[in-house]
């Protein structure tokens, strides 16, 4: 009962993720006088609002789970060994946090610099909008982690496998990455991978910071480029 409520809330918020641009899009007023900006800012809020009611169910569902995952969580905490990582268990999450976030933000960072290479678009026009670029990141990740790994780690937890609830955070979260940013199946992969670390942070740390860490800097590194690329089409069309 509880799996099957879990999964549906999950990918009913989803598939409102998915609804939320154009329903904000038909906002009448404006919250920022830059369209971009204003439009992304609605967005955002609305997601975050139904980030928390998504975490609502969560903790309907498992109460004593979302208390032990609903907080920062231990830095300190060993990480379990992972052979094809090379990691052997004698990491501290905040090493891994560390080590792994240089890797992949730097593979993202390549694939959204081949974005902005083939538009044109010019870092030097990051400056003016950075504060925003910071202020959705950690909006979003905070949304994300909640939907796509506490509000799936918290009703799971003890009902499944470990092993089970990190792939079905990899696949609810990579999947609809064919859509997203990075897109396609390699949108796919790298977010199903990073799906999979940060629901084992989750677990492992036994609280979101390290997950909401390493989820903010992709998303700067993402979403600082998809306004620089959008704005230099704006430019030359």
């Amino acid at each position: 009962m509880i799996i099957g409520l879990t999964l549906f809330v999950v990918v009913l918020a989803t598939l409102s993720i998915f609804q939320l641009r154009t329903l904000t899009g038909n906002v009448p007023f404006k919250a920022h006088r830059d369209p971009q900006i204003d439009g992304l800012l609605k967005f955002q809020i609305a997601q975050f609002l139904l980030a928390w009611l998504v975490l609502g169910c969560a903790y309907l569902l498992a109460p004593e789970n979302f208390k032990v995952f609903f907080r920062l969580g231990n830095l300190d905490a060993r990480i379990s060994p992972v052979a094809w990582l090379g990691i052997n268990g004698t990491e501290s999450w905040r090493q891994i946090a560390l080590v792994m976030g240089f890797w992949i933000t730097a593979a993202t960072g390549i694939y959204m610099a081949l974005g902005l290479w083939r538009a044109g678009a010019k870092l030097s026009a990051l400056p003016s909008v950075l504060l925003w670029v910071l202020f959705f990141s950690a909006l979003n990740a905070f949304s994300e982690e909640a939907i796509f790994r506490l509000a799936i780690v918290a009703p799971l937890y003890g009902k499944l496998t470990v092993s089970t609830i990190l792939l079905i955070s990899a696949a609810l979260f990579g999947v609809p990455h064919y859509f997203g940013t990075p897109s396609g199946i390699p949108g796919v992969l790298m977010a199903g991978f990073l799906g999979w670390l940060l629901a084992l942070s989750l677990i492992e740390t036994q609280g979101l910071l390290v997950a909401w860490a390493l989820h903010f800097v992709q998303d700067v590194v993402i979403i600082g480029s998809t306004i620089l690329i959008t704005r230099r089409a704006g430019a030359g069309s």
